[in-house]
């Protein structure tokens, strides 16, 4: 266990994970230090509002003399890591992050678990987010920076702990286990099940086999009453569920078909209204509002009502203890404006996403042209769901392509797929929609170029593209 530890030190610590388990292993006690590199990154926040000390290199010899526990993802080499090598020589306790998750879940009461190929984190910050004003004993570990003026983990007492479950491997392409395999919650949640990270996964199928481990370790405890909660909505989900008893599981969704019903989603300036009924908890066209737009995060809202539903609390308190939360850091965020323009950020990177940004975009700004700066992300992803992209992309007015940011995991050597090809598609589909560019400042002489009065413009992707944000707004003044 890692709490034999005192010493812990984390490689590759700007990773949002990273930085979230380092914070909470501080609030621990623990004495917590790392490496990454120099650059900017949207953690550095974090790790500064805990005094963290970070060494800018990943030579072995730089391993502090101290440690006593390292901690490892699959970036930056992985395992491969020269200070990771360093400290098996140096017979240095070695954990994945997951691994480290999983040891820490053991000391809370109830472990809760988000998992899904999309909207997971959005989902585990608002179940954090109401969970927290429900109850004073709770934690969280949620997949960003931050959420709400809150950073992504806290620890505040062992009654409740909410995680993010991620889907990729552990350390591809040397161990392709699903990171969530490692966790063993109490309750959880699964909000859809697509096919990505082809670089871990070879088809639909495998994702789904690794969803169905997931879920079995839930179904085979011997629990009264269901402790997993799935979408409805969700044909994967939907086809998992025939090999499941019924009551073991309970589903959301607006299928009529769902446990728990969403009916008449309406969108306004504030958000998304919508009424949720359900025989299960006995509920009759309940109210409920949302500061959220799209039928995504109407979705994800209705998982978190239904969890807590399941863990005893009142309608009353859930539907109060929801409102008030706007979103996770890079999730649909507000970024600023001009007297011309609007700007958001999304972190947006599969195809399935960026649909659905799209769509809560046009309900919140139904009369502005919509012009999307994407920035692929992963030569795996950008070249085996490139039709997917071009389709995905093309609902937007204008597209700007960046070049694609790859994984740290990744070599440019041997990947043919850029963001020229991706244009060509889509220019194919509709005439002049997108554009690529080989670099972030052709990509910025190029949206000042095609920029209007009215736009709304998203900056779109997982990698750095939201470091352009004050760029952006500096040249919509000058129009």
């Amino acid at each position: 266990m890692f709490t034999y530890s005192q010493h812990i030190f984390f490689v590759g610590i700007k990773g949002v994970a990273m930085a979230n388990l380092a914070r909470i292993l501080v609030q621990l006690g623990k004495h917590v230090s790392g490496s990454d590199v120099e650059e900017t990154f949207i953690t550095d926040e974090i790790i500064e509002s805990c005094a963290i000390k970070v060494i800018h290199s990943f030579e072995g010899d730089d391993l502090p003399n101290e440690t006593e526990l390292v901690v490892y993802a699959a970036s930056h080499e992985g395992r491969n890591n020269p200070q990771v090598v360093e400290a098996e020589q140096r017979n240095i306790k070695v954990l994945h992050q997951s691994e480290l998750l999983s040891q820490l879940m053991k000391l809370f009461n109830t472990s809760i678990a988000v998992a899904g190929c999309h909207g997971k984190t959005t989902t585990t910050a608002l179940l954090s987010f109401a969970l927290k004003k429900l109850t004073p004993e709770m934690s969280y570990m949620v997949g960003t920076s931050s959420f709400n003026g809150w950073y992504g983990g806290d620890y505040d007492g062992t009654q409740y702990f909410v995680v993010e479950a991620d889907e990729y491997g552990i350390d591809p392409p040397d161990n392709l286990t699903p990171k969530f395999h490692l966790l063993n919650p109490d309750y959880a949640i699964i909000t859809n099940i697509d096919h990505d990270h082809p670089d871990v996964y070879p088809s639909i199928y495998d994702t789904k086999k690794a969803f169905q481990i997931f879920m079995n370790k839930l179904l085979q405890k011997d629990f009264i009453l269901p402790h997993l909660i799935v979408c409805e909505d969700d044909e994967n989900i939907r086809d998992l569920q025939k090999s499941m008893k019924r009551d073991s599981f309970i589903t959301y969704g607006f299928s009529k078909q769902a446990d728990v019903q969403i009916m008449q989603m309406t969108t306004s300036k504030l958000g998304s209204h919508f009424y949720i009924s359900s025989k299960l908890f006995e509920l009759q066209n309940v109210p409920v509002q949302i500061n959220l737009f799209g039928e995504m995060n109407t979705l994800n809202a209705a998982a978190v009502l239904t969890l807590l539903l399941q863990l005893g609390f009142s309608k009353e308190k859930i539907i109060q203890a929801m409102h008030g939360f706007t979103g996770a850091k890079r999730r649909f965020e507000y970024v600023g404006k001009t007297k011309k323009i609007i700007l958001y950020d999304d972190y947006a990177h599969h195809p399935a996403e960026i649909s659905a940004t799209i769509a809560a975009a046009r309900l919140r700004f139904p009369n502005k042209r919509l012009v999307v700066l994407f920035q692929p992300h992963t030569y795996s992803r950008t070249e085996k769901m490139k039709h997917e992209f071009v389709k995905a992309l093309s609902q937007a007015d204008k597209v700007v392509l960046l070049p694609i940011f790859p994984s740290a995991r990744e070599k440019q050597t041997d990947n043919k797929i850029t963001s020229e090809v991706l244009a060509e598609l889509g220019n194919k589909m509709n005439t002049d929609t997108m554009i690529s560019s080989q670099s972030k400042d052709e990509a910025m002489y190029q949206l000042e170029v095609l920029v209007k009065p009215n736009d709304l413009i998203i900056t779109m992707g997982a990698g750095d593209v939201y470091m352009l944000g004050k760029h952006i707004l500096e040249i919509a003044e000058k129009k």
